[in-house]
């Protein structure tokens, strides 16, 4: 492990961070300053984070220039109906409509927020049964914010309150063995404060993370001996987890980011 550690410090050490910023998502919310613009920015940003990152990033373009400087009010002031014929395009296997749906979601999440936030949701976990007591206290925090997000009545969006495919795809659940990359790079952003993480949430601590499970990741984890799963599972993101906490037990996801890009630019 010794020498794994090292060959993380000298590719953390030479790696250029601003460079990376730039093919990164983060760099949406980067262009905030004001806290629940930073947040909302960042929950969408990581929520559309898969696939080809020029087709993400092309859509996330648009949907910002639709919700303009401020973010946090128009998430909190828009019109389904509106919204529904000014966004015209989909992404992937989300409609208008089931995009649309999400952001309603947030809206009525942060609107019922005493901290006017939805930290407050990751930090209410009720702990039931055998599922949360087998896995880290952040699994049931994201539980917790996965359950309520799902109870929101939709029918303002689809006519009836109903939960698409499409939908689903934004809030996929741990119990169904997810590993929640989206989430836990959404988490990542907002908790640690290195780096390029924006550290605005105080209530969860850098070393109760678990890491964004990707391709990027896992090719490196198999690589490097971090798992020997063969599913990039819930179970595989906690497991990479733990090897890193090894080397980093108050901040183990400090490598994600440069392991991430440097597998993309093929630099290991």
């Amino acid at each position: 492990m010794e020498k794994i550690r090292e060959s993380l410090e000298r590719l953390y050490n030479s790696f250029d961070f601003g460079r990376a910023l730039q093919n990164d998502p983060i760099k949406f919310p980067k262009k905030f300053s004001y806290p629940l613009d930073i947040e909302i920015s960042a929950i969408l940003s990581s929520s559309f984070a898969y696939g080809n990152i020029n087709c993400f990033c092309n859509f996330l373009e648009k949907l910002f220039g639709i919700m303009g400087s401020n973010p946090s009010d128009f998430i909190l002031e828009f019109k389904p109906k509106n919204l529904i014929k000014k966004l015209t395009i989909k992404y992937r296997f989300s409609s208008v409509y089931d995009i649309v749906a999400y952001m309603f979601i947030l809206k009525m999440m942060i609107r019922n927020s005493p901290s006017n936030s939805l930290e407050y949701y990751f930090n209410i976990a009720k702990f039931n049964g055998q599922f949360n007591r087998k896995y880290p206290e952040t699994v049931s925090k994201i539980t917790n914010f996965i359950n309520i997000a799902l109870k929101v009545d939709l029918t303002p969006i689809y006519g009836r309150d109903i939960k698409t495919k499409g939908l689903l795809h934004f809030l996929p659940h741990p119990a169904k063995g997810s590993p929640c990359k989206r989430i836990n790079l959404f988490l990542r952003w907002m908790v640690r404060n290195r780096d390029v993480d924006f550290g605005i949430w105080k209530t969860i601590k850098p070393s109760e993370l678990i890491i964004p499970l990707d391709v990027h990741i896992w090719r490196v984890s198999k690589r490097w001996g971090f798992t020997d799963r063969n599913s990039q599972n819930l179970k595989a993101a906690i497991e990479i987890t733990e090897y890193l906490r090894q080397i980093e037990p108050e901040d183990p996801l400090k490598y994600d980011f440069v392991l991430c890009h440097s597998d993309i630019n093929y630099l290991i």
